[in-house]
């Protein structure tokens, strides 16, 4: 169980009024989604700091149960479903989907919840396995994450049953807004200047930020996407959701459009500082660098973040800052073709 006291105790005081309803839903998660949820550890990086100068920190979700920071939102979600709801329907890239399993089992009342699962079809392989191992019941529809969405939520609005986006959702966003919570439990206020955040829909990032926002507005919260599928920072830089196909990338869990009506546009508008990109080569060498580091696998979206972070570190010598490593979901094909890739660079210094 979260100690929310011991966030007073290290000299973060909350704001009331700069809470936005993201940022409560987060208090309340963190009531619910103990012990089905971990609260995952936070290491400094010597790697990840370079010679910036800075103390740089890596936020373990890719420790956490189903190896991934979704089964935060998920957990909180599915508690909140009356318990006479014996469907869900959900879209996912695939560790989304992974997290509502859980989320079903962890929180299991009576009846049992069956969820009904959409995925596209470029899901992971890997990914696909651990679902199918699972007995998931499993509709692959679409090659981009929004179709695959609109698609799900078709099907729920037609058979009655409750939607769980992996984004567009207010307990989903909330949920996830719990680490940071537990990054002002981990460290002190005068020890955290920014957090660096693995960008999809956003649900992960308005939940960090609005927690940030009522509790130290000047902390910076620097969204992180591949070039390859930067939906979500091209919108915020035409004010709108844009719409555009993505390419292929090695940061599949932050892949794919965004739903045009989605809640998490403002927060990243009004609360989100910065945005920056990273390359499929900064990716790929970030991946394999990270796995070695973190003697354990780490799969392209959280690499992303970090690279992301490497591109910008000489900016925080001095500073504290955290970037959050987002999931361990990574099948050795994957990881192979980061390491092909990371090799065949002629920049080669992110992985030395």
């Amino acid at each position: 169980m979260l100690n929310l006291s011991s966030i007073a105790a290290n000299g973060w005081m909350m704001d009331p009024e700069r809470l936005q309803d993201i940022g409560r839903k987060a208090f309340d998660a963190a009531s619910v989604i103990y012990p089905a949820v971990l609260i995952s550890g936070l290491v400094q990086s010597a790697w990840l700091a370079g010679d910036s100068g800075c103390l740089a920190y890596m936020k373990l979700e890719n420790e956490q149960v189903t190896k991934s920071f979704k089964v935060r939102g998920a957990t909180y979600k599915v508690a909140s479903l009356p318990v006479d709801n014996l469907h869900v329907v959900t879209c996912s890239s695939g560790n989304h989907a992974l997290a509502v399993l859980h989320a079903c089992q962890a929180t299991q009342k009576s009846p049992l919840r069956h969820p009904h699962i959409f995925l596209p079809t470029t899901v992971s392989a890997s990914k696909r396995r651990k679902l199918e191992d699972a007995g998931a019941s499993i509709t692959f529809f679409g090659d981009d994450t929004i179709d695959t969405e609109l698609e799900a939520r078709r099907v729920a609005s037609r058979l009655g049953y409750p939607y769980i986006s992996p984004y567009n959702d207010k307990e989903v966003a909330g949920g996830q807004g719990t680490i940071a919570l537990e990054l002002l439990s981990q460290l002190p206020a005068h020890e955290l200047d920014a957090v660096f955040v693995p960008v999809g829909g956003g649900g992960l990032i308005s939940g960090i930020a609005s927690v940030l926002a009522a509790h130290r507005p000047k902390v910076k919260v620097v969204g992180c996407q591949p070039e390859n599928s930067c939906i979500m920072a091209k919108s915020m830089k035409a004010g709108m959701v844009v719409n555009e196909p993505s390419r292929n990338t090695l940061s599949e869990g932050t892949a794919g459009g965004v739903e045009e009506d989605t809640i998490t546009f403002k927060p990243c508008h009004e609360l989100v500082d910065d945005w920056v990109t990273a390359s499929e080569v900064e990716i790929a060498s970030a991946m394999i660098s990270a796995t070695k580091e973190l003697h354990g696998a780490v799969e392209g979206a959280a690499a992303m973040a970090m690279a992301c972070f490497i591109k910008e570190r000489h900016k925080y010598r001095g500073k504290h800052v955290v970037v959050i490593c987002c999931g361990g979901n990574v099948g050795a094909d994957a990881l192979d073709q980061a390491a092909q890739l990371a090799q065949s660079s002629p920049c080669r210094a992110l992985h030395e």
